[in-house]
C-alpha cells in the first residue's frame, strides 16, 4: 500500500525536528481526529476518502475506534445496505432488540447489526454449539449461496439450537437472521488493520499538517489531477504552495514550518 509508504514518509521528516516521535504511541481516542471522520473531512486518507462514502461517515457520525472498524467494513457492497439500520440503532440503543441473549453478547459492540465475519461465526458457536471451523464452512456457504450445504447444516444449526434449549421457531428465526447478514459479512481483522492506517493517517493530517500534505503531495506526484486536488486543499486550509526555486527546490514537495 502506497499509504505505508506515506506514513512512513512523514514520520521520517516528524522525527528530524523531533527524535523521540513514534506513531506506535500515539493515542487512539483523540477527539479532533473523530471529529475529523465525523465533518468527512477525510481527503487523503485511506479507504475513507471517497465522495461516495463521505455522506454516510457524516451520517455514522464516528466517536471511537469501533465507530471506524465498523464504517469501514459496513462500506461495502450488500453491507452499504444495513447503514441506515446501524446509524438509527446507535442513535436509538434503547430500541434494539436482538434475537436471542448469545446475540446480543455478539452484536452489542455494533449496535445489533451483524457486520463481521467473526460475528457469524461466534454466533453459530454460541448457539447451536458449532466449532469454529464448521462455522467458517457454513459462513462461506451462505455467502456463496451454495444451497445444498446451506439445507444440510441448517437441520443441523436448528438440532444444536435445540440442545441448547431454544425452541424450534426461535432457531429457525435465528438461522434466518444469520443468513440474511452473513451473506455480506466482512472480515474484521482485516477492517481493524485498514482502519488503523486510516486513523494513523488522520491523526498526523490533524496534528502534523505540513508533513502530512507534503507526504500526501509527494504520493501522487506523476497524478495531475490528485496533485490539483490537494494542493487545492491545502490553500483551503491556509498552507501556502511555493513556486519552485531554483535556490531553495528539491525533487520533491517539503514541508517547512510555514509553507510547502
Amino acid at each position: 500500500l502506497k499509504n505505508l509508504r506515506t506514513i512512513h514518509d512523514i514520520v521520517m521528516d516528524i522525527q528530524k525536528d523531533d527524535p523521540s516521535f513514534s506513531l506506535q504511541d500515539i493515542p487512539l481516542d483523540v477527539p479532533e481526529v473523530y471529529q475529523m471522520f465525523a465533518k468527512a473531512d477525510t481527503t487523503g486518507i485511506f479507504q475513507f476518502e471517497t465522495e461516495t462514502f463521505k455522506p454516510q461517515l457524516r451520517k455514522m457520525h464516528p466517536e471511537r475506534f469501533e465507530d471506524l472498524v465498523a464504517a469501514n467494513a459496513l462500506n461495502r457492497p450488500g453491507a452499504s445496505g444495513n447503514i441506515d439500520t446501524y446509524i438509527n440503532n446507535k442513535q436509538h440503543p434503547e430500541q434494539i432488540q436482538y434475537p436471542s441473549k448469545e446475540l446480543k453478547e455478539i452484536l452489542q459492540d455494533t449496535y445489533g447489526v451483524m457486520i463481521y465475519q467473526e460475528q457469524v461465526m461466534l454466533a453459530l458457536q454460541k448457539a447451536a454449539g458449532f466449532s469454529l471451523g464448521k462455522a467458517d464452512i457454513l459462513r462461506r456457504a451462505i455467502s456463496k449461496k451454495k444451497s445444498d450445504v446451506m439445507t444440510g447444516m441448517r437441520q443441523e444449526f436448528v438440532k444444536g439450537c435445540m440442545a441448547n434449549h431454544y425452541t424450534k421457531e426461535a432457531a429457525e428465526e435465528l438461522y434466518n437472521y444469520i443468513e440474511k447478514f452473513s451473506g455480506y459479512g466482512f472480515n474484521k481483522s482485516h477492517s481493524v488493520a485498514y482502519s488503523y492506517i486510516a486513523y494513523q493517517l488522520a491523526y498526523l493530517k490533524v496534528k502534523y499538517p505540513m508533513y502530512f500534505y507534503s507526504a500526501l503531495l509527494n504520493s501522487v506526484i506523476s497524478d495531475q489531477d490528485k496533485t490539483s486536488q490537494y494542493v487545492d486543499e491545502c490553500r483551503r486550509r491556509g498552507i501556502q504552495i511555493l513556486y519552485p526555486d531554483v535556490n531553495a527546490s528539491q525533487e520533491t514537495y517539503q514541508g517547512t514550518e510555514n509553507a510547502i
